[in-house]
């Protein structure tokens, strides 16, 4: 006794071999449907083998999908269409709650029908222009609008196994918040048996309609296939829908070499995506770690400052007192001219600290712009002269490098420039000579003021090395290295010199970590 089971009705036919299948009395499985011929189709049993011949119906008989031209062997969960009418062969009882929905296992060394040419235009799209796609979720929204034109899903999830044997999703098309209901049963079966599956009917299953998501979704139908990439199952590419026999097995086929050629697509895509995120991980990791170390010598620069102007400071009082002590004891009521010209000189240093730590405090944030650094230079330079020709000094300025164009923010580098030319100033030997000059320096632009052999070895104030150079002290100095320093770059002093000069202002080249930010 075989048993054959309606889909669209849901009715069970018991019938014995031979057995005559049409819409005449004479038939042994009468099929009350005018798509199906008096005498449509014959099934028999010989040496145990159950078969199905087409008595040249009007509308044929199929198997699985396929039209039969002559004679074909049946199996269970073989699925049979005669006319309008589809028919079911079921798994023996003792079977039934782990294979009914099961139509056919596809080994991956089947040999694929010929395809038509929808399907043959599927395939070209999927392998000429998915491989320029690097981002996963990018890649899967492309092969599940795709599918929708030719498989006509309800639902869809593309999932990789991980080291574990878990299934992780990936992406998915499905406008429902609840998850697709991959069943356990069908995952182990692909991972370990590396095969596609093709599911007639969920709901024909004890073991799967009981399950609310099968429920909810209304899932009848769905195809399976495993991702292997290097001979190994990375995953699964899944689609369903809600009617039973949606799916034939051309179709899982065509699915299956699909998911063969996918398979190294989005396991590159994926691999892409992780070195993308460890690449963004490790570049906000060295943002931070470069912005806190900026604020540490931010830390540092006020630090300095504020020793400077002490040092500033204390300096020309001293000497004042000094001064007024030695007037005070004189016997004479007037003041020597000389005297009298260092008071004043001294006076105005206080004066001049006082106002530039002012406007030091006002100081605001570098904003960037690009600035022709040769014409810039020259007009700083040209904007002292009449402080050059009383001390009879007259900068020589040259250019050794061809890239001029340099981000920087023009008002706070010229307070920079300022404070060294006005130490320099302070300090300087009338008639001496002053070379100025602008160089490349690895990201950086160097201007070099003073003569820079080329042992000279150079340092920021900070490095210790200046302690015992009360020069290096300067506040003018320290608030140049601070405008330096919130542009990204700094100023170097000569660690073997006795004096302000020569010096090094590095000014770089590239937008620094906190103007991308």
């Amino acid at each position: 006794m075989t048993v054959l089971r309606e889909i669209d009705a849901g009715k069970e036919h018991q019938v014995s071999m031979p057995c005559l299948i049409g819409r005449g009395k004479e038939a042994d499985l009468i099929l009350d449907d005018q798509t199906i011929s008096h005498r449509h189709a014959l099934i028999d049993i010989t040496s145990d083998q159950l078969w199905i011949k087409d008595l040249s119906s009007a509308n044929g008989v199929w198997v699985n999908g396929a039209r039969i031209i002559e004679k074909t062997f049946l199996h269970p969960g073989d699925f049979i269409q005669l006319g309008k009418i589809r028919l079911l062969l079921p798994f023996a009882e003792d079977h039934a709650a782990e294979h009914t929905i099961v139509l056919q296992a596809l080994g991956s060394s089947a040999v694929s029908r010929e395809l038509d040419h929808r399907r043959l235009e599927l395939i070209y799209d999927i392998t000429t222009e998915f491989p320029v796609s690097q981002d996963v979720m990018c890649l899967g929204d492309k092969i599940f609008a795709r599918f929708k034109e030719y498989f006509q899903q309800d639902h869809g999830s593309i999932a990789l196994f991980d080291k574990d044997g878990e299934i992780q999703p990936l992406c998915s098309d499905s406008g429902e918040n609840t998850p697709l209901p991959l069943s356990r049963s069908i995952v182990n079966r692909v991972f370990q048996n590396g095969e596609s599956l093709l599911l007639e009917d969920a709901l024909s299953s004890d073991s799967f309609k009981q399950e609310e998501s099968i429920i909810a979704l209304r899932i009848r139908s769905a195809m399976c296939a495993p991702l292997i990439f290097h001979n190994q199952i990375n995953g699964l590419i899944y689609l369903d829908r809600n009617i039973p026999g949606a799916y034939s097995q051309s179709d899982l086929e065509l699915f299956q070499s699909i998911a063969a050629i996918i398979a190294p697509l989005i396991e590159n895509a994926r691999l892409w995506s992780e070195l993308r995120e460890k690449y963004s991980t490790t570049v906000d990791r060295l943002k931070n770690t470069e912005a806190r170390l900026i604020d540490t010598e931010r830390v540092a620069a006020y630090v300095r400052l504020a020793q400077a102007m002490a040092h500033e400071v204390r300096n020309p009082l001293t000497a004042l007192g000094g001064l007024i002590k030695r007037l005070a004891r004189a016997d004479s009521g007037d003041m020597d001219e000389k005297k009298f010209s260092v008071l004043l000189e001294l006076i105005d240093r206080i004066e001049m600290v006082l106002q530039e730590m002012d406007t030091f405090s006002k100081l605001v944030r570098p904003r960037k712009e690009l600035v022709k650094i040769d014409t810039f230079i020259r007009e700083m330079l040209a904007g002292y002269q009449e402080e050059w020709n009383r001390k009879q000094i007259f900068p020589e300025f040259h250019v050794e490098t061809s890239q001029l164009m340099v981000p920087l923010d023009p008002s706070l580098l010229l307070k920079a420039l300022a404070m060294v030319i006005k130490e320099i100033l302070f300090r300087i030997t009338p008639g001496s000579q002053l070379p100025v000059s602008v160089h490349d320096a690895d990201g950086y632009l160097e201007l070099r003021i003073g003569k820079v052999e080329a042992d000279h070895s150079f340092s920021d104030p900070f490095d210790p090395v200046f302690a015992g150079k009360p020069w290096c002290n300067s506040l003018f100095l320290n608030i140049a290295h601070k405008i330096l320093l919130d542009h990204g770059g700094k100023l170097l002093l000569n660690t073997e010199g006795a004096s302000i000069l020569p010096l090094v202002l590095l000014i770089p080249r590239s937008i620094g970590v906190e103007d991308s930010v």
